[in-house]
């Protein structure tokens, strides 16, 4: 499973590189809410939207770990958390070289 199913996400946006950068941004508009959400005590409907939003531009290492975290009980909850969070990072380290196209 890679990082970025770039076939899904270039059929998504129709493989236009504007479109492409606008999506990531609007994505990055998002992280600040859902990292807020991951240490929220009510933290599953963050994770659940960030799942949703994952699996729509093909970030599919995050959209699993989001639902790995959802499956959790309370005990595993926090690794499972922390996975969201990594598996997050990992997702805007590769949608940086579509910020280039953002001007």
């Amino acid at each position: 499973m890679t990082v970025l199913d770039r076939t899904h996400f270039a059929h998504m946006t129709g493989d236009d590189p504007a479109l492409q950068a606008e999506v990531v941004g609007l994505f990055r508009g998002q992280v600040s809410e859902w990292l807020a959400a991951t240490h929220a005590a009510d933290w599953r409907d963050g994770v659940h939207k960030l799942k949703g939003s994952a699996r729509g531009i093909g970030l599919d290492v995050l959209a699993s770990a989001c639902e790995a975290a959802e499956r959790a009980d309370a005990a595993n909850a926090p690794m499972a958390l922390a996975r969201v969070r990594a598996a997050l990072e990992e997702a805007l380290v590769v949608l940086a070289p579509f910020d280039a196209y953002a001007a």
